[in-house]
């Protein structure tokens, strides 16, 4: 029998073998939105296995015992459907949104794929995902983010890309496929989560019936975090426009100063009225695109900034990208500015969560890393409770020379960048 709870709206339970469910029901919808999810990405890997991860994602609508593709996307798309996967660093996630009299026919697909995929096509599925990683290199705007994080953590699974390089995707074989699957799909590493209209009784029964009799096995310990390495990485590029990402140490994923760092990185470069797009984009007219952005993991976390410029306008926009870093740890933000922010992030939140995709994965998120759900009411009393003070000490904690990842990919109108001004 289930161990089951309820908090915030949301039942919670654990099945015998150690599987996660977490449920809300929203019986004003007409949907219903469902996710399995896998607590391994690409920071599971081995170096000789990049990639692995990702792969058996696609692998998965590849064929089941029960299903050839056609009738797996049949069953979704000839009810109203959409059926989706993706892959991250630290999770992988199964999802499907259906009307709530065909969320059945959803959770039986999910439960098919995980449990009986065959693992077709793998020749086939590779061509694809080499398309996907020649995709990416051909987009400078997303590469430099993985030229970033390998730069920025070298040497660690959390450093290589997701999708994995070209050797080592060519390398992996249908073996790799199993025996990542073997270790790292165990009842303890999964969660089943379900938001919108639905039978809570049926779905949770439904549910029990698909994945209970998944043998409880243990999960492998993960690396120790990555170091992380600082100093300036120009890699030139025959292309229109200097693509430039810097690097921060940031909290990790459990670390209350997490909410700090949210609104330090919407008060640098989270909107049309932050610092770095009114003064670059606004001000000087210097670049289209240019945000911050922050990535919070398990064991470590970056905070970073993004910028897309023209070589002739590189060392300028560079120059007030790091006027701006400094301002911001040397002088105190007003409580005006700060408002301004926390609302901005209040209102992103409370949005978000009027999707059920949205509240499936937060469920289902807050119960892998948490161990409990994160209420909506608490996050925002943390980011009510950041100051002012809290953000310059974080900025003076994180913006200085020694911690600061410069990755550059295109031309620089031969501005070589010896040093970080900070």
């Amino acid at each position: 029998m289930a161990q089951s709870s309820n908090i915030d709206g949301i039942s919670i339970h654990i099945l015998p073998n150690g599987m996660t469910v977490t449920l809300e029901r929203l019986p004003y919808l007409h949907s219903a939105t469902a996710g399995v999810w896998v607590q391994s990405g690409s920071a599971n890997e081995q170096p000789h296995e990049a990639g692995v991860a990702h792969f058996l994602e696609h692998l998965f609508f590849k064929g089941t015992k029960n299903r050839n593709v056609r009738q797996i996307m049949e069953a979704i798309e000839g009810r109203g459907g959409h059926l989706n996967a993706f892959t991250s660093r630290e999770h992988t996630c199964l999802h499907v949104r259906m009307l709530s009299r065909h969320i059945h026919t959803g959770i039986e697909i999910l439960g098919d794929l995980v449990n009986n995929s065959l693992f077709n096509d793998v020749e086939k599925e590779r061509n694809v995902i080499l398309e996907e990683i020649a995709t990416i290199e051909d987009t400078p705007d997303d590469y430099v983010h993985d030229l970033l994080t390998e730069y920025h953590w070298p040497n660690h699974p959390l450093g290589r890309p997701i999708f994995g390089g070209v050797e080592s995707v060519s390398g992996l074989t249908r073996d790799h496929m199993q025996t990542f699957y073997n270790t790292w799909y165990a009842p303890e590493n999964l969660y089943f989560s379900v938001a919108g209209n639905f039978d809570e009784g049926a779905v949770l029964e439904q549910i029990s019936g698909l994945f209970e009799n998944i043998p409880a096995r243990q999960i492998p310990a993960l690396d120790a975090g990555p170091s992380f390495h600082a100093g300036v990485n120009i890699l030139p590029r025959d292309i229109g426009q200097a693509h430039v990402c810097l690097g921060f140490p940031g909290p990790t994923l459990c670390d209350q100063e997490r909410y700090i760092c949210d609104l330090l990185s919407s008060v640098l470069g989270g909107g049309s009225t932050s610092r770095l797009f009114e003064r670059i984009r606004e001000d000087e007219g210097l670049a289209y695109a240019i945000y911050t952005f922050h990535a919070f993991h398990q064991s470590t976390g970056m905070l970073g900034v993004y910028a897309a410029v023209a070589p002739q306008n590189f060392k300028k926009v560079m120059g007030l990208v790091f006027e701006e870093l400094r301002r911001i740890r040397e002088e105190s933000l007003s409580e005006e500015e700060l408002d301004m922010n926390r609302e901005q992030i209040k209102g992103n939140l409370l949005m978000a969560m009027e999707n059920t995709s949205t509240r499936m994965s937060r469920m289902a998120k807050s119960m892998m890393y948490y161990g409990r759900i994160l209420t909506v009411e608490e996050i925002i009393r943390h980011v009510d409770e950041v100051t002012c003070e809290d953000i310059q000490r974080i900025a003076q904690n994180t913006f200085t020379p020694e911690k600061c990842a410069v990755v550059v990919l295109g031309p620089t109108n031969g501005c070589k960048l010896d040093r970080v001004p900070l």
